[in-house]
């Protein structure tokens, strides 16, 4: 189960930076949006996400906002950000004995608390408060629950002497 939550965690992650990438870095004009290149970018980026298919056969066409809803909140798809909360929650609990709603360490605290804010979010709210910006918040996030996940299961106290 730390392996699974490693993996879902790092997974996420990647997921995030690459669709940050794709939104703030490769197509910085606003004129290119919905042009070819914009099509072929964001076929790529599903590509990569090994999205493409999966995409394509709950959504068909390829758009923006639909390509960054799936790989951000669909709870179906292995590579989507809420999938891996998900299942890395389950992961965690199934190593702690805990239950989803509750928290018995600063571990379960930080991850239940950001998988609860996907259970509720919509894509209008993401882009409403910036796709950037939120993917910049996601990420602070995901290590701080990487770091409580450390903090909580292998870091040793420090002894100090008299």
């Amino acid at each position: 189960h730390f392996r699974r939550l490693a993996r879902l965690l790092e997974r996420a992650d990647k997921t995030s930076r690459t669709l940050d990438v794709k939104y703030f870095v490769l197509l910085p004009n606003v004129t290119d949006v919905g042009a070819s290149l914009d099509t072929i970018q964001w076929a790529a980026l599903l590509k990569s996400a090994s999205a493409l298919e999966a995409y394509r056969k709950v959504h068909g066409r390829i758009a923006p906002s639909a390509v960054a809803q799936f790989l951000l909140l669909d709870r179906d798809f292995p590579r989507a950000v809420y999938f891996c909360l998900l299942r890395a929650e389950q992961s965690l609990l199934s190593i702690t004995g805990g239950t989803s709603g509750s928290h018995r360490n600063i571990a379960e605290q930080r991850l239940g608390r950001l998988r609860a804010e996907f259970d509720y979010m919509t894509m209008d709210e993401i882009i409403a408060r910036g796709l950037h910006e939120f993917i910049d918040s996601l990420q602070t996030n995901v290590n701080e629950v990487g770091n409580a996940v450390f903090e909580t299961f292998f870091a040793s106290e420090s002894i100090e002497s008299p």
